[in-house]
């Protein structure tokens, strides 16, 4: 799985010179009759080298070639979706296997084009699923996807038989509810602890319950507070299901979670004024925000494109214009993708990206938006 760490590391290449091609190809095999991702691939590098002037051309070429010798001998783990990146000028080589197809495309830039990964990481977020039945529970973690049990597979004890230490009739009814009740505090109590850890290492704030409806109401209710409030939606589920059959229920559940928090991520950056004190639209003041360190949140429409500038000196983000650098006065050149440039500005100042599929209220105001730090 791609980690929103590396998603990081990717947004930090921002170089002056050396270029960058990156690889967007569906490879799902349903959509690829007798492997016609390779020829996507070789149509799409002829295209888009043929409108680099000659010395451009010549530098990029290591880097077609490579991914062409990569993808010729089949990498192995390929899934739906393939990512790489490569500037050879740089020593630099990256790929990634997803399991959600792309959008063939090619880009050629001063830096990795990662506006799709973060539309991924966006959409499709890092959840916890919790699977619980009787005083045993499974914890799975679900991103971009993909599925994998975490190993963690509690049983504190067998059923309680009320028979077993002797006692027979309500009183070993009793006895044996005691015994249960108190077999189900200790998975509840060992299964937070848990939970809490695997948060603050994996920073997961979405959890999702599985089970029988009297089971997960149970556990829901033993949550605390912090905890409970990460629950975002619940399914009935068989305990022993395999991770396939939990992702294959889960994913419209996942959807639906992901477009009411876009829809909340919506109204509160228009709930702050759409421009007021505490929020800015449009991509100049969005830039001068990121300049200044001061984006908690950028909010990105997915499937727009806008120019930009960007300085050769300092590495300034602005508007398309026709002067020197507002703050050093260097030489501006132009960049097709501005804001793949400014998520990239974001991810790496820590901040938050929303990206918006459909948000005409964003559209209108240039595409881009964001909240302020302060």
């Amino acid at each position: 799985m791609l980690t929103r760490k590396e998603l990081k590391e990717l947004a930090s290449h921002m170089l002056k010179e050396s270029f960058y091609v990156s690889l967007y190809l569906d490879v799902d095999p349903k959509n690829n009759p007798k492997d016609a991702w390779l020829r996507h691939f070789k149509n799409m590098a002829k295209d888009v080298t043929e409108k680099l002037n000659a010395e451009d051309r010549a530098r990029v070429q290591p880097d077609i070639d490579k991914m062409d010798k990569f993808l010729i001998n089949r990498p192995e783990g390929m899934q739906r979706g393939l990512v790489v990146f490569s500037s050879q000028a740089s020593n630099f080589w990256r790929h990634y296997h997803t399991a959600l197809p792309f959008t063939n495309q090619m880009i050629i830039e001063h830096d990795p084009y990662i506006k799709p990964l973060a539309a991924m990481t966006d959409v499709y977020q890092h959840y916890m699923i919790i699977i619980v039945r009787g005083t045993r529970a499974r914890i799975l973690l679900a991103d971009m996807g993909q599925i994998e049990e975490t190993s963690i597979v509690i049983n504190i004890r067998p059923e309680t038989d009320p028979t077993r230490d002797g006692s027979s009739g309500d009183m070993g009814e009793v006895r044996a509810q005691r015994q249960k009740e108190q077999a189900l505090k200790k998975l509840y109590k060992e299964l937070i602890s848990v939970i809490e850890k695997m948060q603050r290492e994996e920073g997961i704030k979405r959890i999702l319950l599985g089970g029988t409806e009297s089971g997960r109401g149970r556990f829901e209710d033993s949550l605390p507070d912090a905890l409970k409030v990460c629950v975002v939606g619940e399914f009935a589920v068989e305990y022993n299901a395999s991770p396939t059959e939990i992702l294959k229920i889960c994913m419209p559940i996942m959807k639906e979670v992901e477009y009411r928090f876009e829809r909340r991520a919506l109204k509160e950056l228009f709930d702050q004024g759409g421009g007021g004190d505490g929020s800015v639209l449009g991509l100049s003041d969005v830039l001068d925000a990121l300049q200044q360190g001061n984006v908690r949140k950028l909010y990105v429409m997915s499937n727009m494109t806008v120019p930009g500038m960007v300085c050769n000196n300092c590495g300034a983000l602005t508007p398309v214009r026709d002067r020197p650098c507002p703050y050093c006065g260097g030489k501006m050149r132009t960049i097709n993708y501005m804001f793949d440039l400014a998520i990239q500005r974001a991810v790496d100042q820590g901040a938050r990206i929303d990206m918006l599929e459909d948000a005409p209220q964003l559209v209108k105001a240039g595409g881009i938006g964001a909240l302020l730090r302060y």
